[in-house]
């Protein structure tokens, strides 16, 4: 007897931004580069974390800080080293350091630092100053879970990556920085969605999170009654859906599951669909989420990353039967 699955992974292709972060960096090329393979997004809400208790350590060339959210009691101690090879100083290399303060209109002067939404790393140089990196608290807590830089990290950090969600959707015909420009939705939960707390602005606690696929398995097994043509064309790869069709599978998928309240299609019909993966007749499709984050909807959550594997996942059997999998 003949089956076809497919097991799809779904990864942040870059860390979370807020509203504010996404204006500022929306023309950046560089991040651009990195959303070319995302899709799919999610636009959600958590409260307004931030870099406290800053403090430069010159003696061991390393940079001491907490992370914070409003209303989370939870904080986490930070060492970020400067001298790490991603960071590609060398001996005549010293680093500067930019603080984005969140509110702007009281100066900080001396160490420690407080209420900083953000930080920039630079090389100086001899003859000139480079950019090295920009860090939010989610890019720098992202940055480390991958692997990407070294950093000392202690406290319960996933208490910080919970996002109530609010939209799904899918950026298949342009980047999603050009889809997300003149975002009508986007434009409305700014306005609409009150602070998670008080004296704050919704612009930096509602976040854009982007979503590429980190793999797509799949695994197909051969009967007596199946053709030679079929299995060759499987052995080559030939029979598997294009990304944008398995995305815009996944975004059905991701509102049926939590059914956002600013989605004005929800999909109660999926699996069935004209433009997804129905036609395609899979005994089974799964999304799971790779990153260590909590996704929070009406209903329940989605947890994320419990292990390499993943974590919970959304399954359609025999294209019919819809069901939420916790890991």
């Amino acid at each position: 007897m003949s089956s076809k699955s497919l097991f799809n992974q779904l990864k942040l292709a870059y860390a979370p931004l807020t509203a504010y972060e996404f204006a500022v960096v929306k023309d950046d090329i560089l991040i651009e580069r990195s959303l070319c393979d995302a899709s799919l997004y999610l636009l959600a809400q958590r409260p307004v974390i931030t870099f406290e208790n800053v403090i430069p350590d010159k003696s061991l060339y390393q940079l001491n800080f907490e992370i914070h959210q409003r209303g989370n009691p939870n904080i986490i101690k930070c060492t970020l080293p400067f001298d790490q090879e991603v960071f590609e100083l060398n001996d005549a290399s010293a680093v500067y350091v930019a603080f984005n303060f969140l509110n702007k209109s009281t100066e900080q002067e001396h160490p420690p630092l407080y209420n900083i939404h953000g930080f920039s790393l630079a090389r100086h140089n001899p003859d000139r100053k480079e950019f090295i990196i920009w860090f939010s608290p989610e890019k720098l807590l992202q940055n480390w879970w991958t692997g990407s830089i070294n950093c000392t990290i202690e406290g319960d950090w996933k208490s910080l990556t919970r996002y109530t969600v609010h939209y799904v959707g899918k950026a298949t015909k342009q980047s999603i920085l050009k889809r997300l420009k003149g975002h009508s939705t986007l434009q409305d939960i700014l306005s609409l969605e009150s602070p998670v707390t008080d004296k704050q602005l919704p612009a930096n606690e509602i976040v854009v999170l982007p979503f590429k696929f980190q793999d797509n398995l799949q695994m197909q097994t051969f009967g007596l009654e199946s053709d030679t043509d079929s299995m060759v064309a499987a052995l080559k790869g030939e029979n598997y859906p294009n990304q944008d069709t398995v995305f815009l599978d996944a975004e059905k998928a991701l509102i049926k599951a939590m059914q956002p309240k600013y989605n004005k299609e929800l999909f109660k019909n999926y699996p069935v669909s004209k433009d997804g993966l129905y036609d395609h007749k899979y005994n089974a499709i799964a999304y799971t989420f790779m990153d260590p984050i909590t996704l929070i909807y009406t209903e329940g959550e989605i947890r994320g990353g419990l292990t390499a594997m993943g974590g919970d996942s959304i399954f359609i059997l025999e294209n019919q039967e819809f069901k939420m999998s916790k890991y």
